[in-house]
């Protein structure tokens, strides 16, 4: 359906971001924050500088790209072939319409930012960043491939079609976090570090569908019939995006947000503190408590009918996201335009979640790392969900050199296993939980990948 293309498309103009190969390292810096707001607290470094760096992390069970239409590292090949949409196909089943499949997008671009060590165990940082979050749940095969198809395939027309399922989420927004970390308790071996992070959160872009109850037939491109049908949905408007100013025109939403963390160190020397070496500590982090509320240029719609029709559909054109909404409201009630309005403003929720870290120094630079973190949904609200990762990183890590190689297994509506590499040399890291297709070792079902360039001091051992 219409609405389906409409509510999923805003993430995806925006170019999970656990970065496992590199944000559980000592040299991490401010990157290690943002999984546990109290790591940069008694670290190995005095000062760290985050020039810039970002992410990606895609992943889904009904999109993919064949290994051989893609050349080693085809990211060039990868983002052509989206624009021109040449290049990806579907996994639709025909013989099982209703198979149900899974989309979730991350991306994360941190621009300036920096902590520091002031008086005593005390450390001040600030983040600046881009993110953007989508997630399609529970699709059916049939629509996905309606809207793959725009419509159009002329295998799926004449057919009983239904969804029940669908929930799409997406939202896109700019984040600046305040951050401050410390050692509480210091006592032999011991040691315990606690952090927070508030963080002011504005809203660029978001739209949302869910109770989905959908029963519908594509007659042809004259005819696009309604049965029993209601949903729920809301947006942004994107049509005022062109030549828009991104300070001022693309802010849509003003919300809050906080992380919080703790840490326990079992140090190798009393009083030696984590700078020095510590024989393993265990992390346990709330991220991305918080949401935004969207009320400029913001609606929300209900449409329901026992029975509608959609005619002309194909041959109509829509100049804005405006008279889509009219049109759709005119379909399901008699020719009013205004009917499915139920509200200029609604709340879309972080994507919360909840994680523990372990890290293990097994001897002198040699390191395992286990990390959980566990996404938390929105009941019935709306909102952007972090997949559940779960993983295991083994690492050897210098001054100047590291290298890791995260095994994590990957969860939202379904398990998806992965191998990453990931290094860094001096300032520069570069890396990925996820490299397989990039690597042309299978098709390209999600890409998982990250970089960036840092400079830090370290902290002078006395």
């Amino acid at each position: 359906m219409v609405f389906f293309l409409f509510c999923s498309w805003p993430a995806m103009g925006i170019h999970a971001q656990q970065n496992l190969g590199m944000r559980n390292s000592n040299y991490a810096g401010i990157q290690g924050s943002l999984l546990n707001p109290s790591s940069i607290a008694d670290s190995k470094l005095a000062l760290d500088i985050n020039v810039l760096s970002g992410d990606v992390v895609f992943d889904n069970t009904f999109l993919f790209a064949p290994k051989g239409d893609l050349p080693l590292f085809g990211f060039r090949r990868v983002i052509k072939g989206s624009i021109d949409e040449n290049l990806f196909r579907t996994r639709y089943d025909a013989k099982n319409p209703n198979k149900l499949y899974q989309f979730t997008l991350s991306t994360e671009l941190l621009g300036p930012s920096f902590f520091m060590k002031i008086a005593g165990q005390h450390e001040i940082g600030f983040t600046m960043s881009a993110r953007g979050y989508a997630n399609v749940r529970d699709v059916t095969g049939n629509l996905g491939q309606n809207a793959f198809d725009y419509f159009l395939n002329g295998g799926l027309w004449n057919m009983a079609l239904q969804d029940h399922s669908t929930r799409a989420n997406s939202m896109g927004w700019l984040q600046y976090g305040v951050h401050y970390a410390t050692v509480i308790h210091r006592g032999g071996v011991n040691e315990w570090k606690a952090g927070v992070t508030l963080n002011y959160l504005r809203g660029i872009a978001a739209a949302y569908a869910k109770n989905t109850n959908l029963n519908y037939e594509v007659g042809d491109t004259s005819n696009l019939r309604f049965f029993h049908t209601s949903v729920d949905y809301g947006r942004t408007d994107y049509a005022g995006y062109k030549n828009a100013n991104l300070l001022h025109d693309l802010g849509h939403g003003h919300g809050f947000g906080a992380d919080i963390g703790v840490t326990y160190v079992h140090l190798k020397n009393a009083g030696e503190g984590e700078g020095g070496h510590y024989l393993y500590r265990i992390g346990f982090s709330v991220i991305d408590i918080g949401s935004i509320r969207f009320s400029k240029d913001a609606m929300v719609y209900h449409l329901q009918a026992d029975s509608a029709n959609f005619a002309h559909w194909h041959q109509t054109a829509f100049p804005d996201n405006a008279q889509l909404d009219r049109a759709l409201s005119a379909v399901f009630y008699q020719g009013d335009s205004t009917a499915s309005f139920r509200g200029d403003h609604f709340t879309m929720g972080m994507p919360t979640a909840i994680s523990v870290q372990a890290d293990w120094n097994i001897c002198e630079d040699f390191f395992a790392n286990a990390t959980v973190v566990k996404g938390i949904g929105h009941g019935s609200g709306q909102g952007v969900v972090r997949p559940d990762v779960y993983s295991l990183t083994p690492r050897y890590e210098t001054e100047k050199f590291e290298i890791s190689l995260p095994m994590s297994l990957l969860s939202y509506g379904h398990v998806r296993p992965r191998l990453g590499l990931a290094g860094r040399y001096r300032y520069f890291f570069i890396g990925g939980d996820a490299p397989g297709s990039l690597l042309k070792l299978h098709d390209l079902e999600g890409v998982d990948f990250y970089a960036g360039i840092h400079f830090y001091v370290t902290e002078r051992k006395h």
